[in-house]
């Protein structure tokens, strides 16, 4: 796909939970959320300045938790929107949500503003679970809240975390049953990475791990959502159109502390540091341009996560080589001739099989785009 994201990061939260190892903060003070706020409407607007209204496909506001601002922030970028002539009928809005802080009127607000995808961090089904995890939300109040999203949006994906703690969880029965309550369009589905944080639980055991994954696998295509990239499925036409420009290796607008940008067309990196003041007070990023091998590695990184993979024209524009040409007489017998990934005159891509080996994988791509950079200029 081609076009232009953006990308809004809110970083405040009510508390930090235990799993979390994103750019996060809990605010002193409500004015705080009031300033951050304002400065990043009034950076939105100048980077909608620079592009045509056309361009843009989607809007994508995350955190940290973005359901903690007040509804006046959330009108404001609606305004932004509109002022710069962008129909939101016409592109994926999608805003993060706890189940916590979900109520009707926060969801009118959010539709009113032309938000029309929610995206619930539901995480667990299990009280136990949601507990040690430090969130905020607990089955009696999901009973309540998925429903009522379900109710006023068309679009809603859910958040589902494994191999969380030591305790062996019935993930069939915990999606059973949040689908029971409401249907979502989408699922992401993340294993649980450990916190560099001295009291942050453990991973599950690597068999625990494994049979939760599974679970989570067979349960979503029995009821036919499609895996269409490694950790998200959806039911067809539900596909993130935001999380896709990631994918594809297109242009995203990044605002807010700790957000990150990326020009497809130069290869030029930004992020804004992860300083809720420093955004306040003098919104600068910080601009880079890495090497063309490491750029290489970070597309074929990218572009593999996705049931497409990778397109080999675009690489070839990008990178002026065939990666077909760099790949190695190893990497295409351990991969290609054992049926864990394919290639085509387009597409260089893993299968099904292959996503389970698909870190294996992308690093002997590496290795070979590595051997390839040093008889080159980088």
């Amino acid at each position: 796909m081609t076009g232009t994201g953006i990308y809004i990061h809110i970083p405040f939260c009510v508390s930090r939970c235990s799993y979390c190892d994103f750019f996060s903060t809990v605010p002193k003070a409500d004015d705080i959320k009031a300033a951050y706020g304002a400065q990043v409407v009034a950076v939105l607007k100048k980077e909608l300045a620079t592009v045509r209204a056309e361009e843009i496909v989607s809007l994508y506001i995350g955190g940290g938790t973005p359901s903690t601002m007040p509804g006046r922030f959330f009108t404001a970028v609606g305004r932004a929107l509109a002022a710069a002539n962008i129909d939101t009928d016409k592109i994926e809005f999608t805003v993060e949500a706890n189940p916590a802080d979900i109520t009707a009127p926060f969801l009118r607000t959010l539709k009113k503003c032309g938000v029309n995808r929610l995206s619930l961090g539901t995480q667990s089904a299990d009280d136990a679970v949601l507990k040690a995890m430090g969130r905020r939300s607990s089955r009696a109040m999901l009973e309540k809240v998925l429903p009522l999203s379900r109710k006023e949006f068309d679009n809603i994906s859910y958040d589902i975390i494994y191999g969380f703690g030591k305790r062996p969880r019935d993930l069939a029965a915990e999606l059973g049953w949040l689908f029971d309550l409401a249907v979502p369009d989408h699922v992401s589905t993340y294993c649980y990475t450990r916190p560099e944080r001295s009291k942050a639980p453990r991973l599950a055991a690597e068999d625990t791990v494994t049979a939760e994954e599974e679970a989570i696998h067979r349960f979503l295509a029995a009821r036919r959502f499609s895996r269409y990239e490694v950790s998200n499925w959806a039911r067809r036409g539900f596909e993130s159109l935001h999380n896709r420009l990631y994918w594809s290796w297109d242009r995203y607008i990044g605002i807010g502390a700790g957000a990150h940008g990326f020009t497809p067309a130069d290869g030029v990196r930004y992020h804004y540091p992860e300083s809720v003041m420093a955004f306040i007070k003098d919104p600068v990023p910080v601009v880079e341009r890495s090497p063309r091998d490491v750029r290489m590695r970070e597309f074929v990184m990218m572009g593999l996560r996705t049931k497409e993979g990778i397109r080999l024209a675009q690489f070839k524009k990008l990178f002026g080589v065939d990666i077909a040409a760099i790949m190695s007489v190893v990497t295409r017998e351990r991969f290609l001739d054992a049926g864990y990934a394919t290639l085509t005159k387009t597409r260089l891509a893993a299968t099904t099989r292959g996503f389970d080996l698909l870190n294996s994988f992308i690093c002997a791509l590496f290795d070979d785009i590595e051997r390839y950079a040093r008889g080159h200029e980088r």
